[in-house]
């Protein structure tokens, strides 16, 4: 076995020698990321899209109340059939003072603070020019990062969005969580994370990765994911004691409409009303709102088109 000198930095064959032993004696050796600039020496094909790995950091998790701190982005063309990146075309990365203190609980998650926020703001108009050509907005937690975003550049209203955490099936694939420093330690890498372009560099690593099962990238599940429409059903007037078997099939409960509701795609609706009225309404007459969701509403706080439909 080569011996190191702990002294001195090793060298690239040093490192390769000791991995090699470290993996025949049945050990894992997790790297720092590698922040890539290119991800493919091939080819591309002439169809490639711009794809906006966008991550955020708050002064909170309430968007009525708290505010966008620092915005990062990473621009990748990607090859829309197959989820190949190819080149990362820009990082951006700008902080904003958010006009009131940071919470202290705020600034343990992310270590940002009020005197590397004081007197900054994001450039508004540097935002919009950089998303005129993207194609698609992914975030690993879009539920989140949509409606903070929306609510302070109206630009990102107009994007299809995309989430690596909901629109990717980690659990079927064969991972134990969904948590971005989980997956990126499955795939081989460890990164300081919780600052938002660096974050936005280790989902695209991750990204790039192969699913165990389906054996393609999870970026090409997660634009394959990202075009389905669904359908957000609403279970009007559900009885009282159905919650459990709504709460144990995915509903989840609205409490500003005071309903159940679940996206399912669009295919499997008859299915979905099937069960609801074996299961819930056991055979009686019963109503359901649907709502036609996108990659241009999902993740998003704005309704898309709704009807009830009534069922005798």
């Amino acid at each position: 076995m080569t011996r190191i000198d702990l002294s001195q930095a090793p060298t690239p064959d040093q490192i390769a020698s000791v991995t090699d032993w470290l993996g025949r004696a049945n050990c894992r050796v997790i790297r720092p990321l590698e922040i890539h600039s290119t991800f493919c020496s091939e080819q591309p094909p002439e169809k490639l899209i711009t794809v906006a790995i966008l991550d955020t950091e708050t002064t909170g998790t309430n968007a009525q109340k708290d505010k966008v701190i620092e915005l990062g982005i990473v621009f990748v063309e990607v090859c829309p059939e197959t989820g190949q990146a190819y080149r990362v075309t820009q990082v951006f990365n700008e902080l904003e003072d958010p006009g009131f203190p940071i919470p202290e609980e705020s600034t343990q998650i992310h270590h940002i603070t009020d005197d590397m926020v004081a007197g900054k703001r994001i450039d508004d108009a540097e935002v919009e020019a950089l998303m005129a050509s993207t194609a698609l907005v992914v975030a690993h937690n879009a539920s989140f990062d949509r409606i903070f975003v929306e609510q302070r550049f109206p630009v990102f209203a107009t994007k299809p969005w995309a989430c690596s955490f909901q629109q990717i099936p980690w659990s079927a694939e064969g991972f134990g969580s969904a948590k971005l420093e989980f997956l990126a330690y499955q795939c081989g890498f460890h990164y300081t994370g919780h600052r938002a372009s660096t974050d936005c560099h280790a989902l695209l690593e991750v990204l790039q990765t192969t699913l165990p099962v389906a054996q393609v990238t999870a970026m090409q599940t997660l634009l394959q994911n990202a075009r389905l429409p669904e359908i957000k059903v609403s279970a009007l007037g559900s009885p009282f004691e159905s919650k459990d078997a709504l709460r144990e099939r995915g509903y989840r409960w609205n409490a500003e409409k005071k309903v159940w509701a679940k996206s399912v795609l669009s295919q499997r609706l008859d299915e979905e009303t099937a069960w609801l009225k074996n299961f819930v309404y056991e055979g009686k007459g019963f109503r359901l709102e649907y709502e036609k969701m996108t990659a241009k509403n999902r993740f998003s706080n704005r309704s898309g088109p709704t009807e009830i439909v009534r069922f005798d």
